[in-house]
């Protein structure tokens, strides 16, 4: 087993995130860091999800129950895309997604959002809340092999 009980290898810092995100969107409230010391890859990914916690914490540790009344939806695209979408009764909407593809990808934002019963228009304007290899126009979400991103709307 050489210096890992469980990995043939240590992930990357990108790989580190899609772990992490992948169990947030399946409905994790938490996540377990790597063993450290670790690479400097997966502190610096690690420090930027931490970094985002603030801005996700209000939309991840919400249900309908809470004030305002949040709803979660769970999105996997047959691209291999990995989606949570969470949309506040405020207006506010959180969009955290994920490539498991070790190539890069697209989807229009539309195709992610109207799963969760929104629409493009009625979201507002986005900022960029983690940005671990993804970006967003208008229109479409770009990934890089293996990137992650998210994004709230208000």
């Amino acid at each position: 087993m050489g210096l890992y009980r469980y990995w043939s290898r240590t992930p990357t810092g990108a790989e580190f995130l899609v772990e992490t995100i992948v169990a947030i969107n399946a409905g994790a409230k938490g996540s377990v860091s790597w063993i450290d010391p670790t690479t400097p890859d997966i502190k610096a990914s690690a420090s930027a999800f931490a970094s985002a916690l603030p801005e996700l914490t209000p939309f991840l540790l919400s249900s309908p129950l809470t004030r305002p009344p949040v709803k979660f939806t769970h999105v996997v695209t047959p691209d291999r895309l990995d989606f949570g979408v969470w949309a506040s009764a405020d207006g506010r909407t959180l969009v955290m997604g994920t490539n498991l593809n070790n190539v890069t990808a697209n989807i229009p934002l539309g195709e992610v959002v109207s799963a969760a019963s929104l629409s493009v228009d009625s979201l507002g304007c986005p900022h960029s809340v983690l940005n671990g290899g993804a970006s967003m126009d208008d229109f479409e979400i770009w990934f890089d092999k293996l990137g992650s991103g998210a994004w709230i709307f208000e």
